[in-house]
Order: structure tokens, then sequence, then C-alpha cells
């Protein structure tokens, strides 16, 4: 036969029912209390009767640093008209408004209580991080995945972000990820900012050319702008663009019905007004990117220029297939630079080509070798047979006349 569990309750009933005819100090020791204990439930039960006899509330009749109800109903307020905003944020929103604001961890509790807190999934991943000190030190540029409306076509938003100041540059609407749209946009993005110091992506097909530079890289190269890209598989390299892509999300996409293009491209520069002068961001100590961002000083030319070569180089047109002709030998170097002049320098064993100033790839004559840039990661097309001699070993077809890229 099992043993009978007797709660709290019961073990009080059965104290008072030992303490008839005034055994209260015998009834203590018997049940393991102090005579004051025992007496505050002799006087519980005769006052209220059973009933008397359940635990009572421990929280406190007064609390000295209580938050104000009009602090909580403001602080409710402001997380449902920001819905996605952390507790620092919205604490930091109520003292711009002269609120004196709770502590964080309280403004979270009172948050939860009202049922407006979203639990994480997992913890959050630790990153290793990077930021640039000035502005338009780098850019960071993103094409999201397309956005199908209620019209006939797709869009695509195109982001551009300034890495130090995180001060949203472009959201535009595009039909697609095409180079001429696009590059419109950087465009008017160059004139209006001025030039960036360097611009990071991923390794989209637009943005980086499997054999050597893509046009959109030797566009920027030609304005003095280096164009770095993120490891394969790696989105965190460009985590500000990735991060305001989720925030995008949230806050525009998700509960977003947008009748036509121009509905959705209203919508973005809303979003883009709210990112950078009202909406404070964290790393930035709170401020918003917009107090924080200047133009660069470097303006945007009014055409884009030629790659400029000093006299006596030697040069090479690069021909429609992305090659070019070398003492014999047919060295791929990109269809990006169909049109352009490339610079061939005779190393030890083998050649360097250059864009202006910019190593592309290295090539050994030898039949083993094959030197990658880090940077770019492009490679000669064509090796000799071994035995062959050094610059005369593969035969160059005749080459079409070039047209300069425009």
């Amino acid at each position: 036969m099992a043993w009978k569990e007797v709660g709290r309750m019961e073990l009080r009933r059965l104290f008072v029912e030992a303490c008839r005819g005034g055994k209260v100090a015998a009834a203590c020791r018997e049940f393991g209390i102090s005579r004051k204990t025992g007496y505050k439930w002799l006087s519980r039960y005769e006052a209220e009767g059973a009933g008397g006899l359940a635990d009572r509330s421990r929280r406190p009749h007064h609390i000295a640093y209580a938050t104000d109800d009009a602090v909580i109903a403001r602080l409710v307020a402001e997380r449902q008209t920001n819905p996605w905003w952390g507790v620092r944020k919205l604490c930091w929103r109520l003292g711009q408004a002269g609120v004196e604001a709770p502590p964080e961890r309280t403004a979270n509790r009172i948050l939860k209580r009202a049922g407006l807190v979203i639990p994480r999934e997992s913890p959050p991943t630790t990153w290793q991080r990077f930021e640039r000190s000035e502005p338009n030190s780098l850019w960071q540029m993103d094409h999201k995945k397309a956005v199908h409306g209620r019209w006939a076509r797709r869009a695509v938003p195109l982001v551009v972000l300034d890495d130090a100041t995180r001060y949203l540059l472009e959201l535009r609407s595009l039909e697609n990820k095409g180079l001429e749209l696009t590059w419109e946009v950087l465009w008017e993005a160059f004139g209006e900012y001025g030039l960036p110091g360097a611009m990071l992506s991923d390794n989209d097909g637009l943005f980086h050319g499997r054999r050597g530079p893509s046009q959109m890289e030797v566009r920027l190269l030609r304005l003095g702008i280096p164009w770095l890209h993120g490891r394969p598989y790696h989105p965190q390299t460009q985590g500000k663009v990735e991060r305001l892509n989720g925030t995008l999300d949230r806050e525009v996409l998700r509960d977003g019905h947008f009748e036509t293009a121009e509905g959705l491209q209203a919508g973005y520069d809303a979003f883009r007004a709210r990112y950078n002068f009202e909406r404070p961001h964290e790393a930035l100590g709170m401020a918003v990117p917009g107090s924080l961002y200047r133009p660069s000083p470097r303006p945007r030319p009014a055409t884009l220029p030629e790659m400029e070569y000093a006299a006596g180089l030697e040069l090479r047109r690069v021909q429609k297939d992305g090659w070019i002709c070398w003492h014999g030998y047919a060295v791929e170097v990109g269809e990006g630079l169909f049109g352009q002049r490339v610079e061939v320098r005779e190393v030890a064993g083998g050649i360097d080509v250059y864009f202006g100033p910019y190593r592309l790839l290295g090539w050994t004559l030898d039949g083993s070798v094959k030197r990658r840039d880090q940077k770019l990661g492009l490679v000669a097309a064509a090796r000799p047979e071994p035995g062959e001699p050094p610059l005369r070993a593969a035969p160059c077809a005749a080459a079409p006349p070039a047209s300069p890229v425009q």
C-alpha cells in the first residue's frame, strides 16, 4: 500500500487540531515549527477558518521604486508602434521625449507581461566584426530576393549601405538584376554622395566575374574604386547589409500589401527616411545614421573615365571573348574587360597583367603553376605544353577589331 502524500494545508489543519486543549507548545515540537509560527497559524484559523491556512502572496504592499503607470502605458504604446524595436531603442525613445525610462530589465519584464516580447528561437551567434572608421571608406551593396506583387513584373530591391555610419544610401526597386539598371542607381548615388574608397558585395554574377573582372567591377576600377568580395557561403562578411535586409523584411515587406510598383517604392522611401533619421542604432551609441554620415570629398566625374597608362608600357586591347594576344599566347583576362587596354609585364617565368594600377593575374609559362590574385581570383586561360619555349608556345588567332565599353 502506497504512502499517502500530505500537503501543506493538511499539515496546518492537523496542527490546529493538535493544539486543542491548549497544548500549543507540544504541538509545535511535534510538527517542528517555532511557537511564533504556530500562534500565527492559530490566529489565522480563528479569524478566517480553514481558508486562513492557505499561502498568501509575498508581493510587497508598497514598492518604493515602482514604475509609474503612465510610463508603462507610454512604453507599451511605443512597442506597439515599433514592434521590432528592442527595449534599448524603446527606452532611448522615451528619454528623447522627456520621459524617465525604466531600466532595461524592468522594461523587458513590463513588455513580457503585456505579451509584447517575441522569444528567440536560438541564442545569437557571436561573429568576428569589422567596421570602417570613416564615412565612405567602404560601401556595401546587395540585391535582395525578388518581391512579387500584384503587378505584372517582379521587383528586385537594390541596397547600398555605408559601412561606418550604417547610412542607407540607396534602396531602389528594380525590374531585374541587370547591369544597366544597377549601374544607373550607382551612378546617381556617386553624383549625390561622391565616390567611396571601396565597394563590398557577395559573389553574385553581376558583381564578380567568373574568369576575370565583371563589367561592373571594371567600371568601378575606372573610377578608382576597388571591389571586395565576401567569402563564398559566408554572408556574415556582409553582415551590416544582411542585417538591414532582415529589418526591411520585418518592417516593410512582411506585412506590406502593395498594389503597384510605385507603391512599393514609396514604402521603401518611407522606410529609408525612418531608418536614416528616426531609428536609433545600437552600434552607433543610439545615434541615428543620418547624424553621422557626411558626403565623400571625392566628386564623381561627368563621364566614366578611361584607364590611363604612362608612355612606353606594353599595352594590349582586350578582345570580345576576353582574351589578349601576347607573343603567340592567347591569354584570357575576362570578358568584362572587352574593349579596354591592359598592361602586360614580363616577370621571371611568365607575365603579369594589370588594369591600370590593379593587378589582375599572373601567368606562368612552365606548364605547372597558375597564380591567383587573392582579391579578384583571376587565372590565365592557356598554358604551353611541356618542353615548348616560354613565350612562343600557343598560337594566337587573329583578333577582331575592338570597341570601347561605354
